[in-house]
């Protein structure tokens, strides 16, 4: 069975629901009961209902099949739970409970023997030890985290995989909060059945997701891997951030996950030759997966700064040119149409200073005319909230021209709380926003390592 059924589960039965504040299966059932579309079906020895729902004392009493499992409970129980949830028909199992591979042997034995109950059944697992899934375009979490301490993510474009359930539930709470928009989140685990190779191929089937992003301690099969990844990114980006690649990091994913990545070698350009795009921390895994996903593939190296602050520009110029982009002088042409457009102490070369007279009208000149010109491959835009001619009512152009230009465009803002909140109607909107001149410019690196690889199919 593949698993796009993931997306699309109607019943979810959760094994180990519990009254008690702030355990696990009390804490799954509230999520569950939050946002999802479809049936809920409980699992109690000796309840008759918790939080309203009507518990079945066993998993045999459950009249018909389930789409999805989620087992609340400690390691042996839970071999015994996945086991009877296979034989009722159950479609996909997530175990969620730690106690197994990353124990030792005797927790690699029950490993063994939940993979034997997979194989024969046909029932995925998800897991062990691993904090669930979230799917908000049917209102499906499991996550092992409090709806009061973190946000439920919108539905949006990026596919989110995790090796570390931890991890990812922390850095998709970040972006959630700034408006960023997610497809679904899987926390792997102890990958007994599905792995990273196979979510990414379901990803790629996944119509909704536009970018993948992925957290890994360790690969099954690399061979397979890039090859899935190869596949995938002919149709939608690529980011992997990679832990472990220390002696040290690599040891401590052992005692994580419980499997040793034996290789040392640089991954980055195999990588690359892949489509896969390599991130150096868990921001730029979600930065970049947010660029591909809202932003057209940067075909140059040429671009245009714009910005109502002159150090920004200068600042942004540097850092684009150690990345190997060329900002170059606008043409005598360019510059005079900009320079009747700005304040007459702007300067229409490039980086563009239309200074902090700058407003929106004269924002979305200066774009659209650095769009006709063809003189650059992409525009980097630093649209600065604390210039008084700028409002929020900008958003409605630059959602339009990122739809529509035929040069990208990645938008740059700095600021405080005000700044934020205009910050995420921009992503809710869909336009390639970043709160820092060095994030702004990482994500056109990200677009340009996009375009190259998509030229290659080009020739």
């Amino acid at each position: 069975m593949n698993l796009d059924e993931l997306f699309n589960v109607n019943s979810v039965c959760l094994v180990g629901a519990s009254r008690e504040e702030g355990k696990v299966g009390n804490v799954v059932l509230k999520n569950l009961k939050k946002n999802f579309k479809g049936e809920i079906i409980l699992v109690h020895p000796v309840a008759d209902e918790i939080e309203g729902i009507r518990c079945h004392k066993s998993i045999d009493s459950i009249p018909h099949p389930v789409d999805l499992g989620v087992v609340s409970l400690p390691s042996v129980k839970a071999l015994e739970a996945v086991s009877e949830l296979a034989e009722k028909g159950c479609k996909i199992c997530i175990p969620v409970a730690g106690g197994f591979g990353e124990q030792g042997e005797e927790g690699k034995k029950l490993e063994e023997k939940m993979r034997e109950i997979s194989d024969r059944s046909g029932t995925r697992i998800i897991g062990p030890n691993c904090v669930g899934v979230i799917i908000p375009r049917i209102g499906l979490n499991t996550a092992l985290t409090s709806g009061d301490k973190s946000e439920f993510p919108s539905d949006g474009p990026i596919g989110f995989v995790s090796q570390s359930g931890a991890l990812g539930l922390l850095a998709m709470d970040e972006f959630t909060d700034s408006g960023i928009r997610f497809s679904s989140f899987v926390s792997l685990g102890n990958e007994i059945d599905v792995d990273e190779t196979e979510m990414v191929r379901a990803l790629e089937r996944d119509g909704q997701t536009k970018s993948i992003a992925l957290y890994l301690e360790k690969i099954s099969e690399i061979d397979e891997f890039l090859k899935a990844c190869r596949s995938a990114s002919e149709k939608k980006g690529i980011v992997v951030l990679k832990g472990g690649q220390t002696e040290s990091g690599n040891r401590a994913t052992s005692l994580h996950t419980g499997s040793l990545l034996k290789t040392s070698f640089s991954l980055r350009g195999i990588f690359r030759q892949n489509g896969i795009i390599q991130a150096s921390n868990e921001i730029e895994l979600i930065d970049f997966a947010w660029a591909l996903s809202s932003a057209k593939p940067v075909r140059g190296r040429k671009v245009a700064v714009v910005s109502s602050a002159g150090g920004v520009g200068v600042i942004a110029t540097d850092i684009l040119e150690m990345q190997g982009f060329k900002v170059n002088r606008t043409s005598d042409q360019l510059a005079g149409k900009i320079k009747s457009m700005i304040s007459q102490i702007g300067s229409p070369f490039n980086p563009i200073d239309m200074t902090a007279e700058a407003t929106n009208i004269q924002y979305e000149n200066v774009i659209r005319e650095i769009d006709k010109s063809g003189e650059f491959d992409s525009i980097l835009a630093f649209v600065l909230f604390q210039t008084f001619g700028v409002t929020e009512d900008i958003i409605d152009f630059l959602d339009r021209f990122n739809r529509t230009s035929s040069v990208p465009i990645v938008v740059g803002m700095i600021g405080g709380q005000y700044s934020r909140e205009i910050f995420r109607k921009m992503t809710q909107r869909g336009i390639p926003v970043f709160p820092s001149i060095h994030r702004a410019v990482g994500a056109l690196s990200a677009l340009y390592e996009r375009g190259e690889f998509l030229r290659r199919f080009e020739r």
